[in-house]
């Protein structure tokens, strides 16, 4: 089947920067620009109905596919790591999230000359769960949330216990425990002292407690696209609900009673929505994040955090926004254990 011809630019030799690491797709693998220069300047570029050739004296050849980069993306070793937002009283929330939802606080990372500390916490160590990872900005106590996050679902045993926990220790509760529409599970949602919504989900035993982020997107289908070529996630399944006026789609790495999941939801007519500036972003482990940013360009996203080490920590990411303006962090998977570590 033919597949569209990708929009490709070829580097000019006068700006190519030997330091730096962009990637091509080969049938064969991702092969390093920088292999590019030291040929001849003329080319010649040749398309055929299933790729793009860039032929070259020396008999290089490069072929770039959506296919090749999907099925690299789909190779690659990724797992939802952490959900990062802000908070304007640190303190006030970890004593929350412990007291009443039995999280535990797994590091702290205080970054003076940015003026920011982070805190890292969940119910199992970093390397193998899905975590919170709280910011506090100096001097900034409140923020905006707009109308486009939705919640975190959270799995627990017992929600009316967890519910009376929480109203003991004075948290709101804004839907009191009773069945999920259309099934026999039961749910309930709550408010921690800043304002972001959990839903309680009874289940059994769960390996990930922290199972779920929901956004809402204004195109359900450009979304789940998005996330499958651009993020390497799966489809696991969809639930129209007329009653509500709403289509919700879960996407992720793996079955959602075994996984953290990314629940996209689309409400009947709603095209666009206010993000605000509480919600930061989910980061997304990658054996590469060079490749990453790449295919993201290629599947049509928006890199808004070009590939490399941050500043002062050293890990390597790379950043993106969704078409609904969501943010994910790609971060490498061996840095990330290093700091885990740490």
């Amino acid at each position: 089947m033919a597949s569209s011809i990708l929009p490709f630019t070829l580097p000019s030799l006068s700006s190519f920067n030997p330091s730096q690491r962009p990637y091509l797709f080969h049938l064969r693998g991702a092969v390093p620009q920088s292999q590019n220069f030291g040929l001849k300047a003329s080319r010649l570029l040749r398309q055929d109905d299933n790729c793009l050739n860039v032929m070259a004296s020396g008999n290089l050849s490069y072929a770039v596919t959506q296919e090749n980069v999907l099925n690299w993306v789909k190779q690659d070793n990724r797992r939802m790591l952490h959900v990062v937002y802000r908070v304007g009283n640190l303190d006030r929330t970890i004593r929350f999230y412990a007291e009443c939802l039995g999280m535990k606080v797994l590091r702290r990372r205080d970054m003076p000359e940015q003026r920011y500390t982070n805190v890292f916490l969940g119910y199992g160590q970093e390397h193998a769960h899905f975590v919170i990872e709280l910011t506090y900005n100096y001097g900034i106590d409140s923020y905006e949330f707009g109308n486009g996050f939705g919640h975190f679902g959270l799995a627990v045993d017992d929600v009316s216990r967890t519910v009376d926990i929480v109203r003991v220790k004075g948290g709101k509760i804004t839907r009191e425990p009773g069945p999920v529409r259309g099934r026999s599970s039961v749910s309930a949602l709550i408010e921690d002292p800043d304002g972001y919504t959990f839903e309680l989900l009874e289940r059994p035993p769960s390996p990930e407690p922290l199972c779920q982020v929901m956004l809402r997107v204004g195109d359900l289908n450009r979304s789940i696209k998005f996330y499958e070529k651009a993020c390497g996630m799966e489809l696991l399944y969809m639930r129209d609900n007329p009653e509500s006026k709403s289509t919700i789609a879960m996407m992720g790495y793996g079955p959602e009673d075994k996984n953290t999941v990314l629940q996209l939801t689309y409400n009947y007519g709603v095209t666009e929505y206010d993000i605000g500036d509480a919600y930061a972003q989910i980061a997304i482990g990658t054996n590469d994040v060079y490749r990453t940013a790449e295919a993201i360009k290629l599947a049509g996203g928006t890199v808004t955090r070009e590939p490399g080490p941050v500043p002062g920590i050293n890990t390597k990411i790379t950043a993106c926004v969704d078409p609904d303006g969501w943010k994910t962090v790609f971060v490498d998977n061996v840095d990330f254990l290093r700091d885990c570590g740490n």
